[in-house]
């Protein structure tokens, strides 16, 4: 027999986590500390980084595109990581398919994205997080926009440079978090019952490796 098969049938589901916030608020740095720390498999954003710079130089053209490229890759990325869970291996992902499409409810709300494309994406979304096994764990690290912002900044992504970003944008993608917490933690989507969620600060170096450490104790509980 085939050895990852072997793996299937031996081997103890290990947790999948997923990392949300709003851009610029760390999660690439938590996610490799919990890669580095747990062994787990790290999944980063599927970003391409072409079509992401022409999405903030004319968001009207290219939101639809934007969106329903990163629905894909975000979703052929957790298939593999449900596939890795139930062969032993935990996997700690950079934005999950919910996070994704508060990206996409924000720019339908702003007109970016017109009623056919809305449906369009609301279909595939639905098709594909009910055939998800869903997270162990979503940790939402809450980081304020303007400390976000000055992130950006200091990373100097071309993509992001000048004003691509601006603080508006950062702003209403928190909202659109929040807005998503709350079904979650009230069971709304049928997939996130019974769903663990962690609100982590990440704002100073100290409260940052604060987190992570709190975060890996939590973890390690379901393992």
């Amino acid at each position: 027999m085939d050895s990852k098969l072997d793996k299937l049938f031996e081997s103890k589901p290990q947790p999948v986590v997923w990392i949300e916030g709003i851009i610029g608020c760390g999660k690439t740095t938590l996610t490799k500390a919990i890669s580095r720390k747990l062994n787990f498999r790290a999944i980063y954003e599927p970003v391409n980084l072409e079509l992401l710079e022409m999405f903030y130089k004319d968001q009207d053209r290219w939101a639809f595109a934007m969106q329903i490229d990163l629905l894909h890759r975000r979703y052929a990325l957790q298939k593999l990581a449900s596939f890795e869970s139930i062969t032993g291996q935990g996997v700690v992902i950079d934005r999950g398919l919910p996070g994704d499409r508060v990206f996409a409810k924000m720019l339908y709300k702003a007109g970016k994205m017109d009623r056919i494309e809305w449906a369009i994406y609301e279909r595939a979304y639905s098709v594909m997080t009910n055939s998800l096994i869903p997270p162990s764990v979503i940790i939402f690290m809450e980081v304020p926009p303007d400390v976000a912002r000055e992130r950006i900044r200091n990373r100097d992504r071309k993509a992001e440079r000048g004003d691509l970003v601006p603080l508006a944008y950062l702003q209403e993608l928190e909202n659109g978090y929040l807005e998503l917490l709350s079904e979650i933690e009230s069971a709304y989507p049928a997939w996130s019952r019974g769903m663990k969620v962690i609100k982590l600060p990440f704002n100073t170096s100290d409260e940052s490796e604060e987190s992570i450490n709190k975060v890996i104790g939590i973890i390690q509980d379901l393992i």
